[in-house]
């Protein structure tokens, strides 16, 4: 009953009709979610090509390590170990690590917004 009253006396004294107040509104509210969305939509765009060039490179480095492993073991060098490759991982673990902080970083803010 109290919005009622109040879209009464709105509509009496400025004129506006409950229907226009309403689409105001729902104007209003549509574009500042979807300028909240593109925000959303824009920083996870930005880590997924962040994502795909991490996975690029360790296609890359994965592609080097076997063609290193091949050459090797065709020369009689015995066997690559992985441990061999743990001071070239560390660059991308770092890199992962960092990528996966900040999207946890990005889900936590948007948990605390609507929760």
């Amino acid at each position: 009953m109290g919005m009622e009253k109040l879209y009464r006396t709105i509509r009496y004294k400025l004129g506006i009709d409950k229907e226009q107040m309403k689409q105001e509104v729902a104007e209003e509210v549509s574009d500042e979610l979807a300028e909240q969305f593109a925000e959303e939509v824009s920083y996870i765009e930005a880590q997924m090509k962040e994502y795909e060039q991490f996975v690029a490179e360790v296609n890359h480095m994965m592609s080097q390590m076997r063609k290193d492993r091949i050459q090797q073991t065709s020369s009689g060098g015995g066997q690559a170990q992985m441990e061999q490759f743990e001071d070239d991982l560390q660059p991308l673990k770092s890199k992962l690590k960092e990528l996966e902080e900040s999207m946890q970083k990005r889900l936590d803010e948007q948990k605390a917004y609507t929760g």
